[in-house]
């Protein structure tokens, strides 16, 4: 399997188990009523669920993000920030990876935890960066100018004034 499908795949996966934590919850049945025929030993109600406790902070409220140009200009200079510490075939690995991980979404670390920067083509960034449009303010895609040829950089980000966080750059076209 490839970097950019694993990657594709982990994007996949992360998009499609993100929870709307602006889902409505819905309301609790009513209590049932007691008959006079309960015996005094009676069960909780099945309809009445025990509260549980908020551990993945679901809960909380987030503002839905928006495609609006500080969203787009949000978005490109951390694919070009991401691309400028991927460029550097010339560190040992350690190195290399410790400059471009805190940049990325976690499942996209564990990718390019097995990358070896001295196979990567690109050693600078040549030109302009391209942010091209798309269906979701909660992804984008960057196209970076380097020397070994433009890299599409896909990021995401979970709310309004989260950090975009790298998922994968691949070669254009590649």
């Amino acid at each position: 399997m490839t970097v950019r499908a694993a990657a594709a795949a982990l994007l996949a996966l992360a998009l499609l188990t993100a929870c709307s934590p602006d889902a409505e919850e819905p309301e609790p049945s009513p209590p049932a009523t007691a008959t006079a025929s309960a015996t005094s030993s009676a069960a909780p109600s099945p309809s009445e669920p025990a509260p549980m406790e908020d551990v993945a902070g679901q809960g909380a409220t987030h503002a839905t993000p928006v495609w609006d140009d500080a969203a787009k200009a949000a978005a490109q200079a951390r694919a070009v920030e991401f691309m400028t510490g991927f460029a550097r075939p010339d560190l040992p690995a350690d190195q290399w990876l410790a400059g471009i991980q805190p940049l990325m979404a976690p499942e996209a670390r564990e990718t390019y935890a097995a990358v070896n920067p001295a196979q990567v083509p690109a050693s600078a960034l040549t030109g302009a960066s391209l942010v091209q449009d798309g269906p979701s303010p909660y992804v984008a895609t960057v196209v970076v100018a380097t020397n070994a040829g433009d890299y599409t950089v896909t990021l995401s980000r979970t709310a309004d004034g989260e950090p975009w966080l790298v998922q994968y750059a691949d070669p254009a076209g590649g």
